[in-house]
């Protein structure tokens, strides 16, 4: 184990890719051969119900068989048989494997007034079939493995590569918003320490350390919901939620600076905590990049309800609303600065994990108007 964890990634991924194609050919492969081995047989047995079917009238005339040839043979009697299978034959039909000249042969045998019919066929067409098949499952079957593991190597070195990217990019963007609040943290906490410092002039610093650390925290939670996403598991608890009381809990967080209204009747299947944080991060983002008020609405749009906050600001640069949902982008010139470019991603990522999607337009009349589309509770 130790030395397949010292393996490159890329080969590890390439030994599991071609393990799973193994397994998954052989159990295609098994069925395959099962299948087709049943299939040969019922045509057989079908080929020998309705021989038997044409030739019990004769026997029972007392008129001669066909002579056999070289895939079909009828006799009267059961030579061929052991004891026990002529007395089951007796009781009633059965089939039997047996030989014809060295050769394997599938009989039915069937008691027709007292005396025994049995009729068979070569059955050397079925068993060299499944030898072809085996034949090509055992050839195609490696080479197969050999491809897909061909092809999943550079598939996985360039998955890797973009995946390395992205993390870079990522530790490299956080890296740089977390720089700034612990600047701000560092450079706060050391003039508190010296000396002379007034006691207005200590409070202002702790304060401002306090609002740094509120910033670090925030900061921290965004990132921790984005590597959740990037796991692919973001948990959601939904249950069924009254529109109209979760926009007016979230307006609540923000007194005389937000109000909500929603008709009363709609209702979605959500996470009440991640869709507070989402309506939440929408209401921060107006507030902090130039609006003075922010108004929660909702409203029902082809079977959806739309969860919807506007502001009075000046909305968004038309060229930034394409990519107003990436992550740590910001639209500094029109919107304001502070914050790390994570709100309106967070919010984009918990309207998916809902299975719905995150909007962002300008209103005709100024504003931004930045809405979140859910289904309707269920």
């Amino acid at each position: 184990m130790s030395r397949v964890a010292r393996l490159p990634v890329r080969v590890r991924l390439t030994l599991v890719l071609a393990g799973v194609v193994a397994i998954l050919l052989g159990l295609g492969g098994l069925y395959s051969y099962l299948k087709l081995g049943e299939a040969l047989g019922d045509s057989i047995e079908q080929n020998l119900r309705a021989r038997t079917a044409d030739l019990t009238p004769r026997v029972r005339r007392g008129e001669p068989l066909p002579a056999p040839d070289e895939e079909n043979f009828a006799e009267v009697g059961g030579a061929r048989l052991t004891a026990d299978q002529r007395r089951r034959a007796q009781r009633g039909p059965i089939f039997v494997d047996s030989e014809r000249g060295g050769d394997a042969a599938r009989l039915l045998v069937t008691p027709v007034d007292g005396r025994l019919l049995v009729v068979g066929t070569a059955a050397d067409d079925r068993s060299e079939a499944l030898r072809t098949l085996a034949v090509l499952l055992l050839i195609g079957g490696p080479v197969a493995i050999v491809i897909a593991s061909l092809a999943g190597y550079g598939a996985a070195e360039a998955r890797l590569r973009a995946a390395l990217e992205r993390e870079r990019a990522f530790v490299a963007d956080a890296s740089h918003e977390l720089r700034t609040p612990l600047a701000i943290l560092k450079a706060e906490l050391e003039l508190a320490s010296r000396a002379g410092r007034s006691r207005e002039e200590l409070e202002a610093a702790v304060r401002s350390a306090a609002e740094e650390t509120d910033r670090l925290a925030a900061l921290a939670e965004d990132l921790l919901v984005i590597a959740r996403v990037d796991d692919g598991a973001l948990p959601i608890r939904a249950a069924e939620l009254r529109v109209a009381d979760v926009l007016e809990t979230v307006a609540a967080r923000f007194p005389g600076r937000a109000r909500a209204d929603a008709p009363a009747a709609l209702r979605v299947d959500a996470d009440p905590d991640r869709l507070q944080q989402a309506l939440g991060n929408l209401v921060d983002n107006a507030l902090r990049h130039g609006g003075t008020h922010a108004e929660l609405a909702a409203e029902r749009v082809d079977g959806r309800v739309e969860l919807h906050v506007r502001d009075d600001g000046p909305g968004f640069p038309p060229t930034f609303l394409d990519d107003a949902f990436d992550r740590f982008t910001r639209a500094d010139a029109a919107r304001g600065r502070g914050g790390a470019g994570l709100g309106l991603a967070i919010v984009d990522l918990i309207a998916r994990a809902h299975g719905g999607e995150a909007r962002a337009r300008n209103r005709p009349a100024g504003g931004a108007d930045v809405w979140i589309s859910l289904p309707c509770a269920s």
